[in-house]
């Protein structure tokens, strides 16, 4: 029996409600209404019911100045029925093998926790390594600092367009940032929003010059008493060009919130960090296109390296050689061989590389 696209979706639907039961219907309408689509959703059926699914949502890396296609598992989940039946590594084969034939060059994953990060690392699920650790610092404006009494920073609940292109034009311009397309970027803010999270926008004379998305955490003391003491803000994301409009933004984020303390998160190198944790892993989906882009933005760099064991691309499987600002396949055994997730943490580990607004939180 054959499903039609909604019959499709909506079974993909119900099936995420079971397997992350935490997720609230609001936040199904948003994900379903602006990130799903069936050109996007792999899925495992058996007699027309749909018993394992994921999204590969497509996303723009800038890889340091290099413009490189991605691919995000997004909402990987198998019917509690229907587990332990190789189902899960059925649809990672699939999505990778869909990605590969799309030009994708990386897929990334957030793992829920450390034993799905485990499952992640199995080579029959992809060998996905960690690549990219999350760093979560105090912040505060400056103990001097004065607000700019013509500058309006306020929340704001209802956003225009001007609110994207503002991000489009200035935001994806870390060496190694993931750039959201306008669909992805509204559905995190409106996820933020949900949260009881503030989009705090910076204007003068209605022109945009900076936002944050901060949220207030922390538990109210058990006496039932108000204090400070236990909350804290959290700024998710901020962008501007001007170091005084983010030091008014965290001016004003403390004060709407009623919080002494602010922090805000962004990426950081796997090592050299005691307070970082492991956060998005990936894994090379096609290794030629990857180094091509490795050895264009370093032009002078000589590596000899293997891939092994890629059970999904085993087309990536081999050895290569990069010199000469050229990547050339050899029958030369190298140095060093590594997994297609062991090949992107060589290059992304060592870098701060930001994920920002991913519907993780």
């Amino acid at each position: 029996m054959l499903l039609s696209k909604e019959e499709i979706k909506a079974q993909v639907r119900g099936l995420w409600r079971t397997c992350f039961p935490k997720d609230s219907e609001d936040f199904l309408d948003i994900y379903f209404e602006d990130r799903y689509s069936d050109d996007v959703t792999v899925t495992v059926r058996e007699n027309a019911r749909v018993v394992a699914a994921t999204q590969v949502l497509p996303f723009r890396f800038n890889f340091a100045g290099s413009a490189m296609p991605v691919g995000y598992i997004s909402g990987l989940c198998t019917d509690p029925e229907y587990r332990k039946k190789g189902y899960a590594g059925k649809i990672l084969h699939d999505a990778h093998r869909k990605l590969f034939a799309e030009g994708g060059v990386l897929s990334l994953l957030i793992p829920g926790d450390e034993k799905l990060r485990e499952f992640y690392q199995g080579e029959q699920n992809g060998a996905y390594w960690t690549s990219t650790h999350q760093l979560t610092v105090d912040v505060a404006p400056p103990a001097e600092f004065k607000p700019d009494l013509r500058i309006d920073v306020m929340p704001e609940y209802e956003w225009g367009r001007d609110l994207w292109i503002y991000y489009n034009t200035f935001g994806g311009r870390h060496a190694f940032e993931i750039k959201h397309n306008e669909d992805s970027f509204f559905a995190a803010i409106q996820t933020h929003d949900l949260e009881d999270g503030l989009v705090l926008v910076a204007r003068k004379r209605g022109k945009i010059l900076g936002f944050c998305l901060v949220v207030k955490e922390g538990k109210p003391l058990k006496s039932g008493k108000p204090s400070t003491k236990n909350f804290r803000g959290h700024i998710r994301f901020m962008l501007t060009t001007d170091e005084r409009i983010m030091h008014q933004l965290q001016y004003r984020a403390m004060e709407l919130l009623e919080v002494k303390d602010l922090v805000m998160t962004g990426g950081a190198p796997c090592k050299g960090f005691k307070t970082s944790r492991p956060y998005v892993m990936a894994r090379v989906i096609n290794v030629e296109k990857f180094l091509t882009h490795v050895a264009r933005i370093h032009t002078g760099l000589q590596l000899h390296i293997g891939v092994q064991n890629d059970l999904h691309i085993p087309e990536n499987n081999g050895y290569y050689l990069i010199e000469n600002g050229k990547v050339r396949i050899t029958d030369a055994v190298p140095p060093s061989i590594v997994t297609p997730g062991g090949l992107a943490a060589l290059f992304l580990g060592s870098q701060p590389v930001f994920t920002p607004m991913m519907l993780d939180v």
